[in-house]
């Protein structure tokens, strides 16, 4: 027995089947396209995340030499301010600004380990590439904490020496002083990351 199906029923089947095709696809293309995004946005935030990393650490190590050069001179540069000798001349960069020039961080004028939390930066570096003096991708912003821990003597003679006589140059002695430098990086997106070492600069003169 054949069985003869209107033609009106069957296009209306296919309308439905149509509609619900339809109906899949779209979720499945919303799915895809929410997970596409969370994907990018996680992406976006790691290198971000990195970003601020590289900063933190990169302009830790970079200020090494400038560190090694207040040590030595006793202060920072006349020409910012700073209390060193007159003959004491040592470059600082135009991304690197010191918060207060007049203060020696060996003798712990700067504040204390204890006070950390509370106190401002002592360097700031801003490497301002785009030059909108905004936070940009291309740009690199840190702040850095320098903070004396104490000295290590080079020689035996130096055991049992005064801190406040540190490296006076007294009889040839020479002394490491041990300097804690922690640095937060930042970057756009509001991403932040600390990083931290010790700094042993040697007191020679």
């Amino acid at each position: 027995m054949i069985l003869n199906t209107p033609i009106g029923a069957q296009r209306g089947i296919a309308l439905i089947v149509a509609m619900v095709l339809l109906l899949v696809m779209t979720m499945v293309a919303v799915i895809a396209m929410r997970s596409t995004t969370l994907d990018l946005k996680m992406t976006t935030n790691t290198t971000q995340t990195r970003r601020a990393f590289q900063a933190s650490d990169g302009t830790r190590d970079s200020i090494s030499p400038l560190l090694a050069s207040h040590v030595f001179n006793r202060g920072w540069p006349s020409e910012i301010g700073g209390t060193s000798s007159t003959y004491a001349h040592f470059e600082i960069p135009d991304e690197i600004t010191i918060s207060n020039p007049e203060l020696e961080y060996p003798m712990r004028e700067n504040g204390t380990f204890s006070e950390l939390a509370t106190r401002q930066p002592d360097i700031r570096f801003k490497a301002d590439v785009a030059g909108d003096d905004k936070v940009d991708a291309e740009d690199m912003y840190s702040e850095i904490w320098v903070t004396r821990f104490g000295k290590v003597p080079v020689l035996e003679s130096n055991q049992g020496s005064n801190s406040a006589d540190l490296g006076a140059g007294g009889g040839g002695n020479r002394v490491y002083v041990i300097l804690d430098v922690q640095a937060k990086g930042r970057a756009p997106g509001n991403a932040r990351s600390f990083t931290g070492s010790d700094y042993r600069a040697l007191i020679k003169n």
